[in-house]
């Protein structure tokens, strides 16, 4: 699930019963439902886990379904590939940071983005965490700087 920009016009499709809304707002407010149970769902696995996400960072994987329509062969081929089509990978990870903290503000650095194919009924996401903190950066010399 991708990230869902909610505006503060869409909470109109709240107020309204479903079956008043004209088809583009029960559209709009089904995939906004879909997004919050998705936000809901992930930080229930997440606690469950007693993850959070690293102020030191970490690398984030998302791992795609292969489409029900490609051909076996296709989806064989496509297997552990890079995911070059939608959705972004800006908003595949803005939906994972907002469904796993308030703020990310504190999140300074990831190691690694990917997003992959994968020949699975459904998808998954990887997050690996690194073993040491990034090593100090050294200030360059002032010398000849004018």
């Amino acid at each position: 699930m991708t990230w869902v920009r909610v505006t503060a016009n869409d909470k109109v499709f709240f107020r309204i019963p479903f079956d008043e809304l004209r088809p583009p707002g029960k559209k709009r407010k089904l995939r906004i439902d879909k997004y919050n149970n998705y936000k809901i769902s992930l930080l229930g696995l997440a606690k469950e886990k007693k993850f959070t996400i690293p102020e030191s960072g970490c690398g984030v994987t998302f791992f795609i379904p292969c489409p029900r329509s490609w051909a076996k062969k296709k989806k064989r081929m496509y297997h552990g590939m890079l995911h070059q089509s939608h959705p972004d990978l800006k908003n595949l990870l803005s939906a994972w940071e907002d469904s796993l903290c308030m703020e990310d503000k504190y999140i300074a650095h990831y190691s690694h983005l990917c997003k992959r194919w994968v020949d699975f009924p459904t998808g998954w996401i990887e997050i690996v965490i690194p073993d040491a903190d990034l090593p100090p950066i050294e200030m360059p010399s002032v010398e000849g700087v004018m």
